[in-house]
């Protein structure tokens, strides 16, 4: 179990660990696999079926064995993955046989892309076709698209709707016993109620949802039941139950939670403040492709915490964690590419840099990239579009960017600031979310 004393009894175990790190940081996460890859076989009754009796029984148009043909092919249980085949399969049944589970696993793999042309919008003509149907993962996965704002338009209300259908305990027609909810719509159902997306802000209902979804064993919900236990919300502040929840969510995979840990150890966070602890848990979560992760470790080995300084490491790792959308690192990398901080200066990238940033609301990036706007030192000096971007962030708060907004605006005609201000009435940010598929096939 996760202590707050682990930190220090790490640190003498792993020393040899940190040495090696800046030489191996990059490399090891350059082809690690996807954390968030869930094409792992499931359990089922069909998994040890020999795969020719499967293949007689659907071409005999049992609907049934059609599905769990597809889902064959699908997670390439007994056979070679084959998701173009799993689609035939799948639709076969669907369409056929109005199979609710082979609508939700075709849906699937529309929305992610795997063996047809990834279309959004028919994965939600899917899911919904399964939903009306009872579907609880088909719900959950559509839920999951209006709240991201795939193939439909962002519909926070109809989400938490879809997501409270699946995570509600329904009776089994028949056995007659009270079936469990849906363990990921009560983990997403948390996060919308904690976060106050389509209902009003309910820190103690999310924590309800979290912890049902926690014991259905989904280590999403464990890890944000640790963040609720971090952070106070709807439950008193105790840092040992946030690592315990975190603990259990790292335990299946979970790489918010490995960032996590390496963030409360790496800041001191009523721990003992241990850089190689949270060098461990950075470097876990970073080689299965969490870009806040690598964006955290490359801060380290830039500043050189916990470990010797390796700037050109640190910008190899930035880069790519920029490449991922983390508004974060491409801020960061901007910044490096401005000072010439493990590459070369380059005020052009820079600026470009900056501009993803900005356009994704962060602060930073914007005030930034005003500056080199306004100072035409990246090869494009343009006042108006500096005084937007300050506008924009002193909008959001930031004290800094509301200075420099009066002094930029002192070298511009009037005609030209009401052009900024019209741009900044027009600017909606376009966060980049880095997020799991809620769910894959189900055979």
């Amino acid at each position: 179990m996760l202590t707050v004393e682990d930190g220090a009894r790490y640190s003498m175990r792993t020393r040899y660990l940190v040495l090696a790190l800046p030489v191996v940081l990059v490399l090891n996460s350059c082809n690690s696999p996807d954390s968030t890859d869930w094409r792992t076989p499931i359990e089922s009754p069909f998994a040890k079926t020999p795969i020719e009796e499967l293949q007689e029984r659907a071409e005999l148009n049992d609907f049934f064995a059609m599905v769990h043909l597809g889902w064959r092919y699908d997670t390439g249980t007994g056979v070679k993955q084959n998701p173009r085949e799993a689609a035939i399969w799948y639709r076969l049944a669907g369409e056929k046989g109005s199979h609710s589970m082979a609508q939700n696993n075709l849906g699937c793999l529309y929305r992610d892309g795997r063996g047809v042309t990834q279309d959004y919008k028919m994965a939600a003509t899917l899911f919904r076709s399964a939903g009306k149907l009872g579907n609880r993962h088909a719900k959950t996965n559509l839920g999951w698209l209006y709240e991201r704002g795939y193939g439909v338009a962002v519909d926070y209300p109809q989400a938490l709707k879809l997501y409270t259908e699946a995570a509600m305990e329904m009776r089994g027609p028949k056995t007659g016993r009270m079936n469990s909810g849906h363990a990921m719509a009560q983990n997403n159902l948390g996060c919308l109620y904690r976060d106050g997306k389509g209902t009003r802000a309910d820190p103690y209902k999310a924590i309800k949802w979290f912890r049902k979804g926690a014991e259905s064993g989904n280590h999403h919900a464990y890890y944000n039941l640790g963040v609720m236990y971090e952070r106070g919300l709807g439950v008193k502040a105790d840092i040992q139950k946030a690592l315990n929840n975190y603990e259990k969510a790292l335990r299946a995979g979970n790489v918010y939670s490995m960032n996590a840990v390496a963030w409360i150890f790496e800041k001191g966070k009523k721990v003992p403040r241990n850089y190689p602890f949270a060098t461990r848990y950075y470097k876990l979560a970073a080689d299965r492709g969490y870009s806040m992760a690598m964006y955290n470790l490359a801060c380290m080995l830039r500043d050189g915490r916990g470990m010797e300084a390796d700037p050109i490491a640190a910008s190899v790792l930035m880069l790519k964690a920029a490449e991922k959308g983390n508004a974060y690192a491409q801020a960061s990398y901007a910044w490096m590419l401005e000072k010439g901080v493990g590459v070369n200066k380059d005020y052009v990238k820079a600026a470009e840099w900056y501009r993803q940033a900005a356009e994704q609301g962060l602060s930073v990036g914007q005030i930034q990239l005003a500056l080199l706007l306004a100072s035409g030192i990246s090869g494009e000096k343009g006042m108006v579009a500096a005084y937007k971007w300050l506008a924009v962030a002193a909008g959001n708060g930031h004290e800094g960017a509301g200075k420099f907004l009066k002094t930029i605006a002192k070298d511009m005609t009037k005609e030209q600031v009401a052009d900024a201000k019209t741009m900044v009435t027009q600017f909606i940010a376009k966060p980049v979310i880095e997020d799991i598929r809620p769910e894959g096939p189900q055979g």
